[in-house]
Parts: structure tokens; C-alpha cells; sequence
């Protein structure tokens, strides 16, 4: 995901809380505080991922690019977008998570995402 508004939100208020609750150890790259190049650490933390989620509103090469490297990896990734959001053709198969940017929207995002989180640990 971006690292800018509204996504720090939805990383720390959904995201996070909900992933932690589902077993995992949660990381975003940014929450690492170590020297070194950034690239090297996000391919590191994706070979070590159990799952990815990703946020795909947006359109950002640096996402995407994740996602493929993720993709690639044959790693579970779970997407999230906002409602309406366009998705680019490559992406259109795969199954999204669309949510509402709204306070209804955050709690159906949060039921949606455990159950995924949930699926990828064999929950379901």
C-alpha cells in the first residue's frame, strides 16, 4: 500500500489489528528501523511472508510490483480496494476484497479480512 493517508489509517485501525488477531506477525516495511537498502528488506520480508495483503486502489508501480514478487513467490495475497475502484486487467481475475470508505465500510472490511486471514491459516 501507499505510505501516505488514507492507507496509514487503514493499515493501523484494520490491517494490523486484524492480522495480529488472526496469529500472524504483522509487518510493514516502513516499520522496520534498520540500515540497509529497502528493497532488499521488502524481498527478504515477502520470501518470510505466510500471506500479503495489498491495497490496490491506488495505482502504484511499487505495489504492483510487490504483488507480482509476491504472486511469483506463490505466496496467499489477499486484495483490498475501494468500491468503484477500476482494477487493472491483469488483476481482475484474482479475488478482491472491495470495501466502503465509510464507518459501515471499515467494520465489513474487518469481518471480511479475518475470514481471509482466517482461510489462509486453514481456518476455512
Amino acid at each position: 500500500m501507499q505510505f501516505c493517508e488514507p492507507f496509514d489509517t487503514l493499515y493501523t485501525e484494520v490491517i494490523e489489528p486484524r492480522g495480529k488477531e488472526a496469529g500472524f506477525d504483522v509487518i510493514r516495511i516502513d516499520d522496520l528501523k534498520r540500515p540497509g537498502i529497502i528493497f532488499q528488506d521488502i524481498q527478504q520480508e515477502l520470501g518470510k511472508a505466510t500471506a500479503v495483503v495489498a491495497e490496490i486502489s491506488a495505482e502504484n508501480s511499487n505495489v504492483f510490483y510487490e504483488l507480482g514478487y509476491a504472486h511469483a513467490l506463490n505466496k496467499p495475497t489477499i486484495l483490498l480496494a475501494r468500491r468503484g475502484q477500476p482494477l487493472p486487467f491483469d488483476i481482475r481475475s484474482y479475488r478482491v476484497i472491495f470495501y466502503d470508505d465509510s464507518i459501515g465500510g471499515k467494520t465489513d472490511l474487518e469481518e471480511t479480512l479475518g475470514k481471509h486471514l482466517s482461510a489462509v491459516l486453514g481456518g476455512d
